[in-house]
């Protein structure tokens, strides 16, 4: 046996040896059309699997057997075949024929595009902005039509609203994110520089595949991979960039005032003496005049300060920077692959400290036999923040005369800064309250594949999602403070300090195991019909799981360190929440050739949180595409590829996990615990809500000419109209019932929009290219039924039947003296009284007697605008000059949207006195005629405020179009072409959020959320209200960036 095994292994290593002998090594370079290297293109012998990669500058090396022929490939280019021999320089074309890239989401399985017959948004990492540096929302700005990502706020980590084809639901907008085919829950934490490329299926027609979670959508992201038989290749960028605020077109204050004075201009206070600031750096408060007093009617802004004043919004906040560095290696063997990417975001807040993101990603794929790939990729991300609450409402309410730079002796902010005001100095929070939250993610993505030699395909995925929180939240002693020992004030919950401790802990598990079982007519059959059919089964396992525990002390001692179990109040909770969703689906598609194709399924899901926990939703689905090109090209050259598609589906939209079961509160009673019901009624009978979509649209490849302008134009287009059904709604209940509101499925939307996307290349020279994108999406959502008809009001938001989503419904100013009431006929002024009245020059009725606008009652309200924009649209130009020099830039343009400026609002409210507000808005520095006089009367600006209710003069229009990226780059690489580890070197040059072009009068249009006059969130209210109210948030960043690209 020993001397046979010999034998055996003697041969195989003679077999080898000759094997290597005949080998030839073979080199080249791959290039575009243009003459720039393509790094990534795939070398591969054909006939096996032997294959390799180009590097950074293009170049491959290759192993083969002689006089073999070689398949030279890359995304999006034309493939060539030739023999395999040194020196090879190969160009690439574009792929004009067909749309030939592969798209995965929307239609279950690797589908060549022009095969595909839903609208999915495919965005390479390459068309990234390179001003898109925090996370993968900037990365999608603008590159999606139908697509409206939001970014709501400057501050770091803050969330996006993504918004895909409009609003369908009451309750949320956000899509379901996956990652390499599995489910996950924060798209924050993934970094830029680990995407391949991204797909986006904008509506149920595509999302039914996800069954219960996809009726907002979809967004997968594709992580980067390795090449089999493919070198290290190396690379490394590094960027740093500069912040500041955006501060809008205008000054949000007036820089004079109304306050009574003394001959000298000094500012008096109610006891006649003039305003002064203590030790403690309280400021006494400026008299006004009375405001009902008749003399006092015509009251005008426009005093000088004789004090110094400061701009609030410069003091409070900073200039910013941010650093990213990331470094990536990819190659692989004859079978394995692997791609490993490390990367650390350090981002400063505007306001105070600081922001940190460190993410390590691993891709490893193993191929140990033909058919069988096994893929693991893991992501570990772990953050680190310690920013505090920061809100900018005291820097413009407060006194301009007031210097939030000011210490007082021990070197301190002063907590307060006049007498009558509740708010305190921004800057002093700092010195005070210290917070922190340690962060670690880890995303595990499993998938073995299997592809049998004929047939038959097994896939199992296997996700898991752990986030872990660890958070403290600790305020100082402040005994000590000279504004406590003197007024008993304080930050947080006691003069004594505080200290909460948090833990968090998420689970999210995602199971696919999936069945495919394909056929080809023509090859399995020896059929003369062009047909091939695909069979899908799948079955879909979600599960959910957060708990939480935390505990207070109140009432710290004023030696360190502090600790919980040294306070003199101490309080401890926990929460736990758990839902699971799994789903089975069928779907078969049926291709003829390339010409046409059709495709129907069904998917069943059950859901805790749903149908009782036993009753499955279920959602079907149909498609055909037809490509007329396959027809025509012969006779029509410059029409190289043409498919026009439809598609119908439904999926769902899910409630909270509790919403179906009774779940009770636990007040304090005594000194024990008590149960007791919440104010909403749950219902166990709740259903899924469902979205129906049809969706027909078409895509297009043109050569218009075949000269330098021109060359190619590829045009996508979709008409989409949708139903949400049984929509979640808090229905008001007797109060014998013994709640305020009942959980249930009364509500429908309807909605229809259009989305058009445009690439082109206009112009392809030797030494110049440009190239365009551009965007477009509409849509309309019509509220169609409501419980009873009832209207569903909050703040200024309402929700109406028969009318869109995202309304505002406000009282408004009366117009006319004589105006009647909503039946038509009632004058809202007795006819006795009007002579009391009188219309101003802004044309607005007013009282005589003080000049207080009259309002519509509260019960006469009127639909002023709505919150959403009826349509968002982006247009990027990018140029290249030499091969070398790069130019792009990027404008958006939202449309349609109005603003409740509630900011502004809290800007009109009367100043001074014991109300204690400082800050005004600078309208009131204009000037306007009432009764025959002109000027900037106080009066009737304080009046507008309106007590804080919602009211139409603060609803502005919200449309905006801005300069979202601005980039120059240059490659550098000729310069290195000597080195032997250097491939490729470039530098960028970048700005985001240059220019902004609005009428708006606030600081940011973009940096609106769902709010109330009190800043409380209306999100989770049920009312569709997610944007829209502008209530004092940080303004997004106005950012130049530099960053260097090394590739090794």
């Amino acid at each position: 046996m020993r001397r046979l095994l010999f034998v055996a292994v003697a041969i195989l290593f003679a077999w080898m040896q000759g094997m290597a002998q005949q080998a030839i090594t073979v080199t080249g370079k791959v290039t575009d059309e243009k003459g720039a290297s393509i790094a990534g293109a795939t070398i591969t012998e054909k006939g096996s699997r032997n294959a390799t990669s180009t590097n950074a500058d293009g170049t491959w090396s290759l192993q083969v057997r002689p006089k073999t022929k070689l398949i030279i490939s890359y995304v999006g280019y034309e493939s060539i075949e030739t023999e395999a021999r040194s020196g090879l320089t190969i160009s690439l074309t574009p792929d004009v024929k067909s749309l030939s890239d592969v798209v995965v989401t929307g239609v279950g399985v690797a589908t060549n595009r022009k095969k595909v017959p839903i609208d999915v948004a495919s965005v390479s990492s390459k068309d990234f902005a390179p001003s898109a540096t925090a996370n993968v929302q900037q990365a999608l700005d603008g590159q999606v039509a139908g697509a409206y990502i939001q970014q709501t706020s400057g501050t770091p980590g803050a969330s996006y609203n993504i918004t895909l084809r409009g609003i369908n639901s009451l309750d949320g907008t956000n899509p379901l994110i996956m990652v390499d085919g599995v489910e996950m829950e924060n798209l924050n934490n993934i970094d830029p520089s680990v995407v391949d490329h991204i797909e986006v299926v904008k509506g149920a027609a595509g999302g039914m595949l996800y069954g219960a979670q996809g009726a907002n959508g979809v967004i997968q992201i594709f992580t980067k991979k390795g090449t089999l038989n493919g070198k290290m290749t190396i690379n490394f960028n590094s960027k740093a960039s500069i912040d500041n605020i955006l501060t809008g077109k205008h000054p949000l204050l007036s820089t004079h005032h109304h306050y009574v004075t003394d001959n000298n201009n000094n500012l008096l206070d109610a006891s006649g003496n003039p305003v002064v600031k203590d030790a403690t750096g309280l400021w006494s408060d400026p008299q006004v005049p009375i405001a009902t007093a008749p003399a006092n009617a015509f009251v005008t802004n426009d005093k000088t300060y004789n004090l110094p004043i400061y701009d609030h919004l410069n003091q409070g906040f900073r200039q910013a920077l941010t650093f990213t560095n990331s470094v990536s290696l990819t190659g692989g063997s004859p079978t394995s692959d692997y791609a490993i990417t490390a990367s650390q975001l350090t981002q400063q807040d505007v306001m105070s400290n600081a922001f940190s993101r460190t993410n390590f990603a691993v891709n490893l794929g193993l191929h140990p036999f033909k058919g069988f790939t096994f893929r693991t990729i893991t992501h570990g991300i772990a953050g680190y923040e310690n920013l505090i609450n920061g809100n900018r409402f005291n820097m413009l309410t407060a006194y301009n005369f007031i210097d939030f730079t000011w210490k007082d002796s021990t070197g301190h902010y002063p907590f307060k800064t006049n007498n009558s005001s509740n708010q305190f100095n921004t800057l002093s929070e700092n010195q005070w309250h210290h917070q922190n939250k340690q962060t670690l993610q880890i995303f595990e993505d499993l998938d073995f594949n299997y592809k049998f030699p004929r047939f038959f395909e097994l896939d199992v995925k296997y996700g898991l999602d752990y986030n872990g929180d660890e958070g403290t939240n600790y305020y100082l002693n402040q005994t000590a403070n000279l504004q406590y020992i003197k007024f008993n004030t304080y930050w947080g919950p006691s003069g004594n300090g505080a200290l909460m401790d948090s833990t968090t802990r998420y689970f999210n598990q995602n199971g696919l195991y999936s069945g495919f079982f394909r056929t080809d007519w023509q090859k399995d059959f020896h059929s003369n019909l062009p047909v091939t059919t695909t069979t899908e089964f799948a079955y879909d396992y979600r599960k959910y799981q957060v708990r939480q525990f935390y505990a207070i002390g109140i009432g710290l001692p004023n030696y360190p360190p502090p600790t919980i179990s040294g306070a003199t109040t101490k309080q401890a909770g926990d929460y736990y929440q758990e839902s699971i969703t799994y789903g089975f689906l069928v779907n078969q598609t049926i291709d003829w050739g390339n010409l046409f194709g059709i495709s129907g399924g069904v998917r069943s899901d059950y859901g805790s949180a749903f149908g009782a926990a036993y009753k499955a939703a279920t959602f079907p689905r149909g498609t055909v595409y037809f490509r007329p090109s396959e027809l025509m090209t012969a006779q029509q050259g410059w029409l190289k590829d043409w498919k026009v598609r439809a598609a119908y589906g439904a999926a769902g939209i899910q409630p909270n996990p509790y919403d179906r079961q009774i779940t009770l509160n636990s007040p304090t009673l005594g000194n024990g615990v008590a149960l007791a019901l919440q104010s909403q009624n749950t219902n166990d009978s709740l259903k899924l809500a469902t979205n129906y979509e049809l969706e027909v649209g078409t895509d297009a490849t043109i050569t218009p000419f075949e000269g330098e302008w021109l060359p190619r134009l590829v045009f996508s287009g979709s008409y989409w109209h949708r139903k949400s059904k049984d929509i979640y709604q808090n229905a008001q209940v007797a109060p014998s019932t013994g709640y305020a509101t009942r959980l249930d499925n009364l509500s429908t939307i309807v909605s229809h929009g259009v989305d058009i996307s445009l690439d082109a290349s206009v112009y392809n020279g030797r030494n110049i290219s440009w190239d365009l994108s551009a965007r477009w999406g509409y849509s309309r959502a019509i509220v169609t039924k409501v419980a009873n008809g009832q209207s569903i009001v909050d703040f200024a938001f309402a929700v109406k039947q028969g009318q869109p989503l995202g309304l505002f419904y406000v009282q408004t100013p009366l117009h006319s003296i004589t105006q009647v009431g909503p039946d038509g006929k009632t004058p809202l002024i007795p006819v006795a009284n009007q002579g009391k009245y009188s219309l101003t020059s802004t044309g607005v009725v007013v009282l005589n007697s003080d000049n207080y606008v009259q309002y519509t009652p509260s019960s006469d309200l009127s639909i002023i605008g709505h919150a959403y924009p009826d349509f968002t649209s982006s247009l990027t130009n990018r140029f290249t000059f030499f091969r070398k020099l790069s130019l792009s830039f990027q404008f958006d343009w939202v449309y349609g949207n109005s603003i409740y400026n509630v900011t502004r609002q809290w800007l009109y409210r009367p100043t001074g006195g014991t109300g204690g507000q400082g800050g005004e808005s600078r309208d009131l520095d204009q000037k306007l005629t009432i009764q025959g006089q002109t000027g900037s009367f106080v009066n009737y600006y304080n009046s507008l405020y309106n007590v804080g209710l919602p009211v139409s003069p603060f609803i502005e229009n919200g449309s905006y179009i801005r300069l979202r990226d601005l980039s120059i780059g240059y490659d550098l690489s000729r310069y290195v072409a000597g080195s032997k580890a250097i491939k490729r070197l470039t530098i960028t040059a970048s700005g985001r959020n240059l220019l902004t072009f609005t009428k708006y009068s606030g600081l940011d249009p973009e940096n609106t959320g769902a709010f109330d006059e009190n800043g409380n969130d209306l999100s989770r209210s049920r009312t569709g209200a997610f944007s829209g109210v502008d209530y004092y948030g940080t303004p997004n960043l106005r950012s130049y960036q530099f960053s260097l690209n090394v590739g090794f």
